[in-house]
């Protein structure tokens, strides 16, 4: 829809332009004093141009929509995380449940502070990825990146108990 090649490497300022035009092309006041069919076609339209814009707008949003298109990525997948991510969450989740009981301003901001570093060192694994302007990656490459969109999850949940 957005003519772009599959990549996380976008250009933000030329999916804008895009957005722009294809709004303007399938605008539903344009199909105004059309049939219903073709106005109900445009809002469809409307819809789908919104929802694409959100996701080639998001890098992580455009990451899981690459790995569902190369089939990496699967709805209700129960994908399992290595053991070592698992302890250091049930680690930070310990410390939000003794948060609930005891609100602590200083052991809060220390523990966004631990999420934020997490965050980073994960990203750090993969950022070239999101810095090479090609998307031909090998199986590893891609089970990487999934890994990554995983961890990724779990943290933002985390951060939103936070």
């Amino acid at each position: 829809m957005f003519d772009m090649p599959i990549n996380l490497l976008v250009d933000l300022k030329s999916i804008q332009r895009k957005y722009f035009a294809l709004c303007k092309q399938y605008h539903p006041d344009k199909f105004s004093l059309q049939g219903a069919d073709a106005q109900e076609e445009a809002l469809e339209m409307t819809s789908k141009i919104n929802q694409a814009k959100k996701v080639l707008s998001s890098a992580e949003q455009r990451l899981a929509y690459i790995l569902r298109e190369k089939e990496i990525l699967i709805t209700d997948e129960k994908y399992q995380l290595k053991p070592a991510f698992l302890g250091e969450m049930m680690e930070i989740n310990e410390q939000l449940m003794e948060l609930e009981f005891d609100e602590d301003a200083e052991k809060k901001a220390a523990l966004k502070q631990e999420v934020s570093k997490l965050e980073e060192g994960i990203f750090k694994e993969i950022s070239t990825y999101f810095e090479s302007a090609t998307a031909d990656w090998s199986e590893e490459d891609l089970a990487k990146l999934k890994d990554y969109h995983y961890k990724k999850k779990y943290l933002e949940r985390i951060k939103e108990k936070l």
